[in-house]
């Protein structure tokens, strides 16, 4: 089995928020166990291309150059650089290199030219596709352009694609199935939630404590980040004579340079608020280990990464508590707030500051929590791929996650397993009738052995099996429309 793995969002730029950060360290852990092949895709040729050393650098050691924190890391993937990488790199014929022991892994969001071409690899060869959904936040909480939210619904629609669909927590699969089921989707693609490990080296870590009054935001500059009414909650605290300094790890966006002009607005005013921007691994350990506890008020995500790593340092977090959030937190070491109003963000930082019961509790809460290792979901992960390569088809066994069986207008979630056992029950019944049918319908017939009925029933049992065919793979889904 050889994996062929999207790593176009890990390859081009030393960007490292959640998904670059998982795309890197999943190909790591592959490689060191299965043949894995990294391609990026390159959107002004619309096609794959091999990387080259430069991009297999920022694969493997994105920060290897990294000499200072910038605010756009993800410069490099621009589209004078894209034309670079077409010129130097050349196209793949991924329906000429796909064989049918191959996997073709897709680990982040695409809203370009793949939502056509994936789904055409998906029926034109034999090789199994593998996604992984990861939110749809943007999508529900509308954020998004008429002309982004079109691509977006048509990323989802394109999924159903796929053999297999990985989602990172049970909202976001949750928030899959919907959609499919409100958009009329018909689609046969197994599905299960796999939350994403945490595994760091142990010597990043400490149970110190902060010996200056510093809270923590680790997260890019995205409207649903909800950074302008963490400020607002920070002034309101500030106006009241509570002392903190408010840290900010993370890249700009587009959008996102409001909230870089209020955070330089408020630190010339006086305000102790620091952006320390993009930063590598090592940077990033140092503020957790430093920071007294961190805040999250994002107001949706498919995961929430930052509040683990987080809890892994031992550093209790301020958050919300709704879907994936809610996930995250339940599990101890977090003080859940109304993320909506910039009050109750301000009432849960003042009472971590404040309340040193509940803040040293918290505190022991997190360094009790046992987080996922990579070689656990790993080992999940390829038994799930071989899985695919076993039954080629609809079904799954024993033991084995959810189907999802979506048809127009229709969505229900099943066990695999029990698809069989009601199937083969429901052989034996009719089987069973067939037989009581042909009995009395000869009034001379001969009295059967109990053996002999029972042999036979297997028998007319094994003949109604044969009619369950599993429906060929993608036989029923239907084109995405252009982007």
């Amino acid at each position: 089995m050889n994996i062929l793995i999207d790593v176009t969002s890990s390859c081009q730029s030393v960007r490292n928020s959640g998904i670059q950060r998982m795309t890197r360290q999943l190909f790591a852990e592959l490689a060191a166990r299965v043949p894995v092949t990294p391609f990026c895709w390159n959107r002004l040729g619309n096609f794959y291309q091999r990387l080259d050393s430069r991009e297999m650098e920022y694969l493997r050691t994105p920060f290897r150059r990294y000499n200072r924190p910038i605010s756009h890391p993800h410069a490099r993937e621009d589209l004078p650089h894209e034309f670079l990488r077409l010129l130097r790199n050349g196209s793949v014929d991924m329906f000429t290199l796909l064989q049918d022991d191959d996997v073709l892994f897709v680990p982040a969001t695409f809203t370009d030219r793949r939502m056509q071409k994936l789904p055409e690899m998906a029926r034109r060869t034999g090789a199994r596709s593998v996604a992984i959904f990861h939110d749809a936040a943007d999508l529900r909480l509308s954020f998004l352009s008429e002309r982004r939210m079109k691509k977006f619904r048509n990323y989802i629609k394109s999924l159903a694609a796929f053999d297999l669909v990985i989602c990172v927590s049970n909202q976001s699969r949750a928030d899959l199935f919907e959609f499919w089921k409100r958009n009329d989707v018909t689609a046969r693609v197994e599905t299960f939630v796999a939350h994403w490990p945490l595994e760091f080296d142990e010597n990043e870590r400490s149970a110190a404590h902060s010996a200056r009054p510093v809270i923590l935001y680790v997260s890019s500059f995205n409207v649903r980040k909800n950074h302008i009414r963490l400020f607002d909650a920070a002034k309101e605290l500030w106006d009241s004579g509570v002392k903190f300094e408010l840290q900010l790890i993370g890249s700009s966006t587009n959008w996102g340079r409001r909230v870089a002009l209020e955070a330089w607005r408020l630190q010339s005013l006086g305000r102790p608020i620091r952006w320390l921007k993009h930063v590598d691994d090592r940077t990033l350990h140092q503020a957790y280990r430093e920071c007294l506890f961190t805040v999250y008020p994002s107001l949706m995500e498919g995961f929430g990464l930052p509040i683990l790593e987080s809890l892994w340092h031992g550093k209790p977090c301020v958050c919300g508590g709704n879907g994936a959030l809610g996930e995250v937190a339940r599990g101890g070491g977090c003080l859940i707030v109304d993320q909506t109003s910039e009050h109750a963000i301000a009432a849960g930082i003042k009472k971590l500051l404040r309340d040193q019961a509940t803040y040293a509790r918290l505190c022991v809460e997190a360094r009790a929590r046992k987080f996922r290792l990579w070689s656990d979901y790993i080992e999940r992960l390829l038994e799930h791929l071989q899985l695919l390569f076993n039954l080629g088809c609809g079904f799954a066994i024993r033991g084995r996650p959810d189907l999802f069986i979506a048809r127009a207008g229709h969505v229900s979630l099943i066990s695999a397993h029990h698809v069989w056992l009601i199937s083969a029950q429901l052989a034996s019944f009719i089987g069973s009738l067939v037989y009581v049918a042909r009995f009395f319908s000869t009034s001379t017939r001969p009295v059967l052995r109990s053996r002999e009925v029972s042999s036979r029933v297997r028998i007319t049992s094994r003949s109604f099996l044969k009619h369950l065919q599993p429906v060929p793979r993608h036989a029923s889904v239907p084109a995405v429309p252009g982007a």
